[in-house]
């Protein structure tokens, strides 16, 4: 087979949040790794969490206007249509002016554009698909592009061509299960004999989940300790209120490096995004999840149940969430250790260590494909074999 040229270059389009910005950056380094000569471009918005990530990572970083679909009645939505198209030509100038092999939509707003435009341009393209219900875009870019990453079976249902379709899991930090348990709970002054609950509601925090934490603290035991990401906007307020309490709280706006907070855990409270989930069942962690109730076609829930059906977590919906029920559900969990240990072995079942390794054997597929030049034998590597956890439809 004749193979595409090196140093290859590809687009990654994703970001906003986290959960689009940290699978991007762990397939951008494991292409990387076994490319050396290549070159990753990051396609992102200024506001979004990758304007303050990637550069530190050493990636390029280039920015359009796009904006997303308020989900409630907003104004903002009558500018839609102009950001629409504004970001469809900032997207075909940076196709032009970069020419890469290959783009590749890590999901978020900013990802529809740029991969639309590929697929418009005969550009090999793939989407990385994090949630278990697939949202419009995907759906719709499905039809498009040549390869959909699935993260759950489950979500195979939802797509008309099933053809293009893989399940492979959600790319995760590659050091992530690198840290020990007394390491983290040294780095973190937390006491060893008591149990660590490791709180966090997403890289932007959770209010709702924050509130209800405070305003549950005196119900909770003295021989528990939280370890607390609260998100830029609650930390000054929970740091001020959690001063006056028994419990010992350690309080972070956010923690970039999470392999330590895991392993300091025994038991994880959040929220269900795709990649919170992927890192909580690669350190195989028991998890209390509280999805977003205002995701994207309930999403999160949906992402929860998976993990609950399998016995690896416990749902507390927004809408039973108080202080009392928060405490309850705390206590019948960290009291019975036999039912934690059970709740991690599911969960460790369930992680997918080798998903950023099989990413990125697709990715190499359709340089493959989709390049009929010449390359330098001594840039390819032999890629990954596939394991069970990657599955063609």
């Amino acid at each position: 087979m004749v193979q595409p040229r090196a140093p290859f270059k590809v687009i990654l389009a994703g970001g906003k949040t986290g959960g689009h910005v940290f699978p991007a950056i762990a397939m951008a380094k494991e292409f990387k790794r076994r490319f050396p000569r290549s070159k990753v471009v990051f396609v992102g918005t200024k506001d979004g969490l990758e304007s303050k990530i990637v550069p530190k990572q050493g990636f390029k970083l280039v920015f359009i206007q796009a904006r997303g679909l308020k989900r409630r009645a907003s104004p903002a939505n009558l500018m839609l249509p102009y950001y629409v198209l504004k970001s469809l030509y900032q997207s075909l100038r940076i196709l032009n002016e970069e020419r890469p092999d290959l783009v590749v939509g890590t999901g978020g707003y900013v990802s529809f554009p740029v991969v639309f435009s590929a697929g418009l341009k005969n550009i090999p393209t793939l989407i990385q698909e994090q949630n278990s219900y697939p949202g419009v875009s995907t759906r719709l870019l499905a039809l498009l592009v040549d390869r959909v990453c699935l993260s759950y079976l489950s979500s195979i249902q939802y797509f008309l061509t099933k053809g293009k379709l893989r399940v492979i899991g959600n790319p995760v930090r590659e050091d992530l299960v690198s840290a020990n348990r007394n390491e983290a709970l040294e780095k973190f002054n937390l006491n060893p004999s008591k149990k660590t609950i490791f709180i966090f509601g997403g890289s932007q925090g959770a209010h709702a989940v924050n509130q209800t934490v405070l305003d549950g603290l005196d119900s909770f035991s003295e021989n528990w300790q939280l370890l607390w990401q609260t998100g830029e906007n609650d930390f000054a307020m929970v740091s001020e209120r959690v001063g006056e309490k028994k419990i010992k709280c350690v309080v972070f706006p956010f923690i970039e490096d999470m392999r330590y907070a895991y392993a300091a855990s025994d038991l994880v409270v959040s929220r269900a995004g795709a990649l919170t989930l992927a890192e909580i069942t690669t350190c195989g962690k028991p998890s209390l999840l509280i999805p977003y109730p205002f995701a994207t076609a309930d999403h999160q829930r949906y992402n929860a149940e998976v993990l609950e059906k399998e016995g690896a977590a416990q749902i507390i919906l927004q809408e039973d969430l108080t202080s009392q029920n928060l405490a309850q559900k705390l206590s019948s969990l960290l009291s019975d250790e036999e039912r934690l240990e059970r709740m991690g072995k599911q969960s460790k079942k369930m992680g997918k260590p080798d998903s950023v390794a099989l990413l990125v054997n697709e990715m190499e597929k359709l340089l493959r494909k989709g390049r009929h030049r010449s390359v330098d034998s001594n840039e390819l590597q032999p890629p990954v074999k596939d394991c069970w956890g990657s599955h063609e439809i």
